[in-house]
């Protein structure tokens, strides 16, 4: 490894300490700067600034006791068909507050297409829990911009195959930079950027059509923007610049969205094409083959309760992030953090935070003060009664002595048969002709010495018998003539002994 790559790659390290540290950072802040009653009891305010070629079209909404409103939109135009200077947008923008009276409203930027770049990516599943850090050291492989020249952010397409699938967006930095400063210039912030397309998108996802699958594409003048919307997620866009004669136009929208609609898992239902500017495209259903469903100022009116514009779609999705309910657009601020910059402390918030500090405080003081009290009078009760407590005591040892007896004389009773028993089972099996000289018990076998007139007709029976196992001659049978009878020993082992008493002889009988 020559010097070269070793600085590349301490470089890209120090570039992912340096924004997991400013990650940090931001989580830090917005905990400590987070306005809890914003949009429920306080109105949260938002303006969204989106830039377009020629003109600054803006856009402002509301959310209060968590229901969004769209207050209005204005378009500022300006001559010569390029994009605004800081300067304009600026200028537009403060006339914009005045007239909806929205001074102190949070700000949304949305910047155009030509803009921002939008990649696919493809990374292993065990990376998810730090994409956020691996999009960062992999950004220059993954788009021609590094981090720290970008702004970016990112969005998860699907998890399948052990496989994580990303839709990333990214800009250069410089390319905003002069209209960041503008905006400080004038004591404003951006609290957020988007992008025009992603905007368009999230219109269309909040207006439905009752589908999994949506493809929304947003028709201007000078060109088309296009994206498609599976199961709430953006997967894919398109953008194209027109040509000079409306039949090419249509041409090009059918060869640009081509790509993107086969890679649509149609099923029985065909996803739905919401257009813009429809009208001036009506034969666009009969060449892309997909239901077409022009998004009206009907359908804008019906959904955010307010005249809008169907040319005004790009601030209105920058808005709609903001502040619509369970709506969470991109930020390329963030560089992927996805953080999102908070309002200062208010007074109120500050006393909600001491009120609560407070009552974490009780809620750990009082119970163990109870408790205290409690145990002082609980010891008092005792010392008063120390002598009983003692009397009681020595009782109670008496009684666990006694119960270990019990048990002990209870477990050698079960676990060792008794003598009686084993005599009064041999009664039961020998014969009358058969007289035992010697009975010998131990802790798992009997040994009997005797006489019969057939020692071996002895063994049948005792194996027979439910007490008794292993049966057998201890030593050879000695036939006494003198008694005219066969002289045996016979050795067996009890049934069911427990071995853990031992082989300790219990008794034995002559």
């Amino acid at each position: 490894m020559n010097f070269d790559q070793l600085s590349v790659r301490v470089e890209k390290y120090a570039a992912k300490v340096r924004e997991e540290a400013r990650a940090g950072f931001v989580k830090f802040r917005d905990l400590l700067t987070i306005n809890v009653l914003e949009g429920m009891i306080i109105p949260k305010k938002c303006l969204c600034v989106a830039i377009e070629k020629g003109a600054v079209s803006i856009a402002y909404g509301t959310r209060f006791l968590s229901k969004p409103a769209i207050k209005g939109l204005k378009r500022f135009a300006f001559d010569g068909g390029k994009y605004p200077t800081p300067d304009e947008m600026t200028l537009a923008l403060n006339e914009a507050a005045d007239i909806f009276g929205a001074r102190g409203a949070s700000i949304v930027l949305s910047v155009p297409r030509p803009w921002f770049i939008v990649r696919t990516a493809e990374m292993p599943l065990v990376v998810k829990d730090n994409l956020t850090s691996v999009i960062a050291y992999e950004l220059d492989r993954l788009t021609p911009l590094g981090p720290a020249e970008a702004m970016y952010d990112f969005s998860v397409i699907s998890e399948e195959n052990e496989r994580i699938k990303l839709l990333i967006v990214a800009m250069r930095a410089q390319t905003l930079q002069p209209y960041m400063d503008a905006l400080e210039i004038n004591h404003l912030s951006a609290q957020r950027v988007t992008t025009s397309i992603t905007g368009f998108g999230t219109v269309c996802r909040v207006l439905g059509t009752g589908g999994e699958t949506t493809v929304c594409l947003d028709i201007r003048n000078d060109g088309y923007d296009g994206c498609t919307i599976k199961e709430g997620v953006l997967h894919s866009t398109v953008s194209e610049n027109f040509l000079e004669n409306e039949g090419d136009n249509l041409e090009l929208i059918k060869e640009g969205l081509a790509p993107m609609l086969r890679e649509l898992e149609t099923g029985e239902i065909p996803p739905v094409v919401l257009v813009s500017s429809a009208p001036r495209y009506e034969n666009i259903q009969n060449e892309i083959g997909l239901p077409v469903r022009p998004v009206t100022k009907d359908d804008l009116k019906a959904k955010f309760g307010a005249e809008i514009d169907d040319e005004l779609t790009g601030p209105l999705g920058g808005l709609v992030e903001e502040i619509w309910p369970g709506q969470k657009g991109f930020n390329l601020a963030g560089k992927g953090f996805q953080a999102e910059k908070k309002n200062p402390v208010t007074r109120i918030t500050m006393v909600l935070l001491g009120i609560i500090v407070l009552a974490m405080a009780l809620n750990l003081i009082v119970p163990l003060y109870m408790e205290k009290t409690r145990v002082d009078r609980i010891e008092g009760q005792i010392a008063s009664r120390r002598n009983e407590v003692k009397a009681i005591e020595a009782l109670r040892q008496e009684a666990s002595t006694i119960d270990a007896d019990i048990t002990s004389v209870r477990n050698f009773k079960e676990s060792a048969p008794m003598s009686l028993d084993i005599m009064k089972e041999l009664t039961t099996i020998l014969q009358k002709n058969v007289w035992l000289t010697r009975l010998r018990i131990t802790g798992e076998t009997v040994e009997i010495e005797g006489y019969a007139s057939s020692a071996t007709e002895i063994l049948p029976k005792l194996e027979q018998s439910g007490q008794f196992r292993k049966v057998e001659f201890s030593s050879p049978t000695i036939r006494d003539m003198r008694l005219n009878a066969d002289r045996f020993v016979i050795k067996m082992e009890i049934e069911g002994f427990d071995k853990k008493m031992g082989a300790k002889p219990i008794s034995e009988k002559k």
